[in-house]
């Protein structure tokens, strides 16, 4: 019974009007069907029929209806035979939901050149239409202005601009005039993505050049405020694109962005031109210009030039190594000449004279008595500084090679560490090339030969790789090859022991090509190639691919020894060798074939039928073997009639793409004769993007999409197999699959746990929303609001947003309200489907009553940031006002919304930022209120943190000056300290500055600063701590880092002296110890220039402030001197250096306070980081004849 009703559905919604219509049309492709109606049509109008009387034949089904009325407007048009009707016809395919009616209907030019008015064109379709519709019609009309009418397209762009944002409206920026897009790209601070580039640069390359130059640094200027970022980084790709055109811009560009690695590649073509138009450029800066350049192309008399100017400024700077890396392809002696003159001319000293700047490097290319020279003196270093093992031995290998030898074989000798043994031949290798010793060379070869025949395998590998490393071995002797294939050879004979199937190809390589340039016979190294390849791991049987003639000889070889292998062993490797061999001989052929080089003979796989019956043999044994994938689709594209010998009843289908597309146009025959097989491959692939397109084009091919579609059903209804939902999707018409799904969607809005089929059950409706995805037009949106009210809501978003994206906006609109309403998790994607479909005008509205009715916090959150995000791109007074009353009404409630405080002034104009920042301050005290206070306080720390350089200069006097009447004194035990941020906004950035303006803002916190101390200085916090005073403790703190901050010179004398002014005006000396000393101290810097200078003037002082603070003080003098003398100094010197001259000048004084000073000012040192390094200050010191301060030093040197 339930088999039947099974059944009984399946005829039910097998009903597919749209897929009939289409299959009554005649032809067999949808090439064949379009030229059938296009034909029917053109007979009509010949006739005199309208358009009316066209679309009502009986020829064509009435489900093609709108589709039929679309073609025949646009051959209307195209015949002459123009009319409203036509226009209007159009317009409405262009408004349908269907993707193929409004396809055909966006390639009717005449329409869209008969466009003149935005109003219209705005109100009849693009508020009506899906927001992927706008989207292209925006992009075609773009298209079709571009070049033709300038002006119509400036008065869309200004149009969609303030309908639906800079983003929408940027494709039509590409078809307005230079000046109109130069104007729009300064006023709206526009970001221009690469692709905009591209197209804006074939039409005014001017423009780009002006607007990369944008994202010069040095417009990053801290006192003005830049919104508009450019980013070159972001355009690296495009950059070379200048070099042909814009040469001079390109190297303008490049040069100011010349201390930030770019990354900029260029193609060996355009390095070719870049280095024969910009010889004047690298030539005269090649420190910027040198990356660009491919190295074999500068010449010596231009490397001549350009080297001395890569030398770095700073000697301290150069670096051996690196500097010669820029000479690796000249010759020895032009590098080594031209190094040693550039190094002297530009620093004034020979390079050679300075031992740690000789490296090994260096030495390889000096002359050899030169070489031997400062090889002796590094050797002799080693010696002095006791430094033994390899890198003493790395110089000794840079002596003449008949003293190192021999040295070297007895250290072999006695060593029983192979490891150690193979670095030791290593050397000996190394000192041979070095001296260019070929004899030497020999006998190192005869000594590991005889020597050390019995070593471990591994010995044996590093010996070729390092020799192969070292030497070019293609250039070695007879003799030389002689010895090293005795070695190779008795690794072979040894294969098993010795793992040859690792040795190094490249030496084999070498060999092969040695013994074909001296005429000797290859054979005996091509077995051993042959041996590697076949056992090992490599799968490129192609060797020596540079010369063609002997890569040809190899393969043959290789065919032939394939051929002549005993059974037993063949059958050991076959499997293996037989796709690889054939592989390889197929990248031969084609390698060559697309150089066309008419002397390499290809090879003919016909001439090899044994390889064939081999392959034969294995498919017998295995024909799913991985290793024969890519070998029949080698087979299939050169052997074709050998492929199908081999597979004869597997079909030509191995996936779906571009391939498969082109054989359904061209014989679709063919893909009906194997419809099975393609449907499998579509159901298994069913995930795949070139899956969908196929299935999709497939609705207008006869019999094949009815067979799918009943299969589909079959499989869904009966196999109850989910996935082919998709596939059913794509084929079907939206409406056909509307009807299918329905009575699948679940009755239920929550999920039975209790039951285990329910598992089962979500499974299959999990992918309903897959295939919605794919349905053409889209499904009614009731249908997915029926998932968004229960469990599958997680399921349903991606159809959601799909479907929405592909529906109009007058359904949108209306369905996405009916969400805000709902359950918190669908009210937020109600909210985010109205910002993305909806205009300007009517989101601000939206975003507005929706903060006032909305009030969950997580709903909240969204409609803040959708309206952050809309001012962000679109700032004006409509914005603003949306995110003023926003702002003006945050409370408590939304805490969660500023835990990561939302309030960016990145993006924010200037004409806005002091009321933006009132507006955020009015919140925070808002807030005071009613959150905890550690929360507030963060509040504002993010607020105070926010405000940078640039905007300190932008806000009002009276405004910072509230700020800091606020919070420079709201000083609090624990790290949540505001007073900590408002410190750093006055010193660093409100008094950052000179002239008139700091003599004013010094005037204002001197104001501020005595108001705050006369009122609270005696105020004790006991919630704090017992003893606890915040304003001495701000005090002290502000006075300290006002003291500890580095400032400009011109200003940090009139900032020191205003600042003790003002402390002396409220307190005394004994007030705040620590901060007059500080201040003392730093006004006497101030008024010298070295550590001499300020150690003598301290020194005069020190006896006035012990005599003000009595002796019993004076520990804490020198500890404010200490802690000066650690922070308080200038960058021009180092802390090591200011503070032994100081201490040392204080020392030889004469002065009892000074000496005494200086031995606790170093007392207190010790105690951070030890005395060991001022032992020479103590010693003076200790000589004293006063108690006290010998008995100090006594104790800091115990």
């Amino acid at each position: 019974m339930e088999e039947e009703q099974v059944k009984e559905n399946s005829k039910i919604y097998l009903k597919t009007p749209y897929l009939d219509a289409i299959q009554s049309i005649p032809g067999e492709s949808a090439h064949d069907k379009y030229c059938w109606i296009a034909v029917e049509i053109k007979a009509r109008i010949a006739m005199g029929a309208n358009l009316e009387e066209i679309v009502k034949m009986e020829q064509f089904p009435r489900a093609l209806y709108g589709l039929i009325k679309v073609e025949a407007a646009k051959i209307l048009n195209r015949t002459g035979h123009t009319s409203q009707s036509n226009y209007e016809a159009i317009e409405e395919g262009l408004r349908s939901e269907n993707s193929e009616i409004f396809s055909r209907s966006l390639q009717a030019k005449e329409f869209f050149n008969n466009i003149t008015d935005f109003d219209y064109f705005s109100n009849n379709l693009l508020h009506h239409v899906s927001y992927n519709t706008r989207c292209k019609i925006i992009k075609k009309l773009a298209h079709r202005l571009a070049g033709r009418n300038p002006q119509l397209a400036e008065e869309f762009f200004d149009g969609i601009l303030s309908s639906y944002g800079v983003d929408r409206a940027m494709p039509i920026l590409v078809a307005c005039s230079k000046l109109f897009i130069k104007d729009v790209i300064s006023k709206q601070k526009l970001v221009l993505s690469i692709g905009m580039v591209n197209l804006l640069y074939k039409r005014y390359p001017d423009l780009i050049v002006w607007y990369l130059k944008l994202s010069n640094p040095a417009l990053n200027d801290p006192l003005e405020r830049r919104i508009h970022h450019v980013k070159i980084s972001e355009y690296k790709s495009f950059l070379p694109k200048l070099i042909r055109r814009n040469l001079s811009a390109f190297v303008e560009i490049y040069e100011m962005h010349s201390k930030n690695s770019l990354g900029v590649h260029l193609s060996r073509k355009q390095a070719n031109r870049f280095a024969w138009n910009a010889k004047k450029y690298y030539l005269d800066k090649p420190n910027i210009f040198y990356k660009l350049l491919i190295p074999e192309n500068i010449s010596e008399e231009d490397m001549k030039i350009m080297f001395p100017k890569m030398l770095p400024d700073k000697i301290e700077d150069f670096n051996t190594n690196r500097m010669l890396q820029y000479l690796r392809q000249y010759p020895k002696a032009f590098s080594v000449s031209l190094l040693l003159k550039s190094y002297e001319n530009v620093y004034g000293k020979s390079l050679l004279d300075e031992e740690k700047m000789v490296t090994a490097e260096l030495m390889k290319i000096l002359p050899a008595e030169e070489r031997v020279r400062q090889a002796k003196i590094k050797t002799r270093k080693h010696d002095e500084d006791s430094i033994g093992g390899n890198d003493k031995f790395m110089w000794t290998s840079f002596l003449p090679a008949n003293e190192v030898l021999p040295k070297i074989r007895e250290r072999i000798a006695k060593t029983s560490d192979m490891f150690e043994r193979k670095n030791l031949v290593s050397q000996m290798l190394f000192c041979c090339k070095v001296n260019e010793d070929d004899e030497s060379l020999l006998e190192v070869l005869k000594y590991v030969q005889d020597r050390h025949r019995n070593e471990m395998s591994s010995f044996h590998h590093a010996f070729l790789v390092k020799i192969q490393s070292i030497y070019d071995t293609l250039h070695l002797s007879l003799d030389h090859w002689s010895i090293l294939f005795e070695i190779i050879q008795r690794m072979y004979a040894k294969a098993k022991s010795s793992d040859f199937i690792n040795v190094p190809m490249d030496f084999l390589e070498t060999a092969v090509r040695f013994r074909l340039n001296n005429n000797l016979p290859p054979e005996p190294i091509l077995k051993m190639m042959f041996f590697v390849l076949s056992r090992g791991y490599q799968s490129y049987w192609n060797v020596l691919t540079d010369y063609p003639e002997y890569e040809r000889l190899c393969l043959l070889h290789f065919l032939r020894i394939a051929e002549q292998m005993e059974q037993e062993s063949w059958n050991a490797i076959k499997t293996k060798t037989i796709p690889n061999l054939i592989m390889s001989i197929y990248r031969f052929n084609e390698r060559h074939a697309k150089v066309n080089d008419l002397k390499i003979e290809f090879f003919s796989m016909r001439d090899y039928p044994w390889i064939f019956n081999e392959l034969f043999e294995m498919l017998k044994e295995n024909r799913q073997d991985f290793r024969l994938n890519a070998l029949k689709t080698a087979l299939k594209k050169n052997e074709i009639d050998i492929y199908n010998h081999l597979w004869p009843s597997e079909p030509d289908i191995a996936t779906i793409d571009i391939n498969t597309m082109n054989q359904l146009k061209k014989d679709p025959k063919r893909i009906l004769s194997h419809w099975e097989t393609y449907y499998d491959l579509c159901r298994k692939l069913n995930y795949n993007g070139a899956v969908h397109r196929f299935v999709r084009s497939l609705r207008w091919y006869n019999t094949i999409p009815i067979k799918f579609a009943e299969r589909c059903v079959d499989g869904v209804l009966k196999g109850k197999n989910e996935n082919l939902l998709v596939m059913l999707g794509s084929l079907v018409h939206g409406e056909t699959f509307a009807k299918f799904i329905e009575p699948l969607l679940p009755t239920e809005k929550k999920i039975d746990m209790d039951e285990q089929s329910r598992q089962n059950s979500f499974s299959f409706l999990h992918k309903i929303p897959y295939g919605m995805e794919m349905a053409n037009p889209p499904v009614p949106l009731e249908l997915i609001g029926r998932l968004c009210e229960g469990d599958y809501l997680s399921s349903s978003l991606s159809a959601l947003n799909n479907s929405c994206r592909r529906t109009s906006v007058t359904k949108v609109i209306p369905f996405a309200k009916h969400l805000c309403c709902q359950r918190v998790t669908v009210a937020k994607h109600g909210i985010r489907l109205i910002a993305m479909v909806t205009s300007l005008e009517e989101l601000i509205e939206f975003l507005s009553i929706s903060w006032k009715q909305q009030e969950h916090h997580s709903v909240r959150k969204v409609v803040f940031d959708k309206a952050k995000h809309l001012f962000r791109r679109m700032p004006s007074p409509s914005t603003w006002g949306l995110m003023k009353m926003i702002i003006s009404t945050i409370s408590e409630k939304e805490e969660s919304l500023l835990l990561i405080w939302p309030f960016d002034l990145a993006d924010v104009p200037n004409d806005y930022i002091t009321e933006y920042l009132k507006i955020v301050l009015e919140m925070i005290d808002r807030l005071e209120g009613t959150s905890k206070e550690q929360t507030v306080k963060s509040y504002i720390i993010s607020f105070l943190r926010s405000i940078d350089f640039a905007i300190c200069n932008i806000l009002p006097d009276e405004f910072l000056v509230e700020l800091f009447r606020r919070y420079l004194f709201n000083e609090t035990c624990n790290h949540a300290n505001p007073a900590y941020v408002a410190r750093a906004l006055l010193i660093n950035l409100y008094l950052e500055t000179t002239g008139d303006n700091l003599d004013r803002r010094l005037d204002t916190f001197s104001k501020i600063f005595v108001d705050a101390v006369k009122s609270k200085w005696n105020m004790l916090d006991s919630t704090e701590s017992p003893h606890y005073y915040p304003i001495r403790n701000a005090v002290r703190t502000l006075i300290t880092e006002i003291v500890y901050t580095k400032m400009k010179p011109e200003a940090r004398s009139l900032v020191i002296d205003r600042v003790m002014e003002t402390f002396l005006s409220v307190l005394t000396h004994e007030d705040d110890a620590q901060c007059y000393l500080l201040l003392i101290y730093a006004q006497e810097w101030n008024r010298v220039k070295t550590p001499k200078e300020f150690a003598t003037e301290i020194g005069k002082k020190l006896s006035e402030l012990i005599e003000m603070y009595t002796p019993l003080f004076s520990y804490f003098i020198a500890d404010a001197l200490k802690d000066f003398l650690k922070h308080g100094h200038s960058d021009n010197f180092s802390s090591e250096y200011f503070f032994r001259e100081f201490v040392e000048t204080l020392s030889e004084l004469g002065t009892v306070e000074a000496s005494y000073t200086a031995a606790q000012v170093l007392f207190l040192f010790s105690k951070e980081s030890g005395a060991n390094c001022h032992l020479p200050v103590l010693r003076k010191l200790a000589k004293t004849e006063h108690p006290a301060i010998k008995s100090l030093v006594n104790h800091i040197q115990k």
